[in-house]
């Protein structure tokens, strides 16, 4: 979906919200800078010093399956080739997966996916095939943003304007594994209505990426470890050729995976959801209606985890972001799970994580 440009204070707040992950929800999540300045910080495109984030190593090189939900929309949105190369941080520069109303759903029609492609020929060193590197693998860019006022078509000042999509991913093109998701959010958004993206786990467009924010949802390989296809071999996750994005119209119709995921609230026993959950976003959207996909980025590895903030450096700003959850656990507001440093991952930043962090200080990435 498009919306009139926003000011400088809502950029501001976004950038800040990308920054921090801070919500109310248990899934904050750091988003992926897609654009860095000279002090290696989020930077809008246009910025004089803005270049494209290094951390990053590639982008889809191609497409295949497109199938839009339907053809209610212009010649606009309806273009795959937007979704190639870099990231623009041009919220027009996308392409539209459409959007299903109640009867389509009713009718049982399937929402609208795209898949990308990764990389060419045999070499397993290509820059554009993903594989499952230390970290974060690939990012996917929507064109989300934060909203700067209620309205009566669901609109939450502060929360985020997003349409949410279904993420796969496939070595052969015939074999996909799927990320589970969660998605708390209990009631309807409305027409245009706004999420609080700290409830969303695992589904893209959770990130802002319009009006001078360019920023992306990382998904990470290692959650697919136990995936029966990849088990099988189906799936190879240091050959990844194809990623596959899939509308989630956000009428409620459509579940998420929580029984896969922990519970929060079972603290200190730590039991996952013994349901599903309806997922709800902005819906029923038209014009550019769905998901709008902007570009998917290939990750170099992350050799540090204690670098937070994924500058490349363990530094200032990822102290600063480590006292912020010292002593949270998962399902508190201030936990971040990038904190979670040690091994084995306990929910809780204590101080093993504390001694990891420490043992980190100063270190740098290679593309640093």
């Amino acid at each position: 979906m498009t919306f009139p440009n926003g000011n400088s204070r809502l950029i501001a707040v976004v950038i800040f919200l990308a920054a921090a992950a801070a919500g109310a929800g248990p899934y904050a999540q750091i988003a992926v800078n897609g654009y860095v300045g000279d002090d290696w910080i989020h930077a809008a495109p246009t910025d004089a010093d803005a270049r494209i984030h290094p951390i990053f190593r590639g982008w889809a090189t191609g497409f295949a399956d497109y199938f839009p939900a339907d053809d209610q929309w212009s010649d606009a949105w309806n273009d795959p080739r937007k979704a190639l190369g870099a990231a623009t941080g041009n919220n027009t520069d996308v392409v539209s997966l459409g959007e299903l109303d109640a009867d389509e759903i009713a009718a049982g029609r399937c929402p609208g996916s795209v898949t990308c492609l990764f990389g060419g020929g045999l070499d397993p060193h290509d820059p554009n095939r993903i594989r499952n590197v230390t970290g974060y693998d690939f990012v996917v860019f929507e064109n989300a943003f934060i909203s700067e006022f209620d309205t009566a078509a669901g609109s939450v000042r502060g929360r985020m304007l997003a349409e949410l999509a279904r993420v796969e991913v496939s070595t052969n093109g015939a074999d996909f594994a799927a990320f589970s998701c969660v998605s708390l959010g209990s009631l309807p958004a409305g027409p245009y209505g706004t999420i609080e993206i700290s409830d969303v786990c695992n589904l893209a467009g959770r990130h802002p990426n319009a009006y001078g924010v360019c920023t992306g949802t990382p998904f990470d390989l290692d959650e697919l470890e136990k995936d029966p296809k990849v088990i099988s071999g189906l799936v190879d996750l240091d050959n990844i050729t194809r990623v596959r994005i899939i509308d989630v119209p956000g009428s409620g119709d459509f579940y998420d995976d929580a029984v896969e995921h922990v519970d929060p609230s079972t603290w200190p026993y730590w039991a996952n959801y013994t349901t599903n959950h309806p997922i709800h976003d902005a819906w029923v959207t038209y014009g550019s209606g769905g998901f709008d996909l902007e570009a998917v980025g290939v990750l170099k590895e992350q050799s540090h985890a204690a670098d937070i903030d994924l500058d490349g450096a363990v530094g200032g700003r990822d102290l600063l972001l480590f006292v912020s959850a010292w002593l949270s656990r998962f399902g508190r507001d201030e936990f971040l799970q990038r904190c979670d440093l040690a091994e084995p991952k306990n929910l809780h930043i204590d101080f093993a994580d504390f001694a990891a962090f420490a043992g980190q200080w100063g270190n740098m990435e290679q593309w640093r």
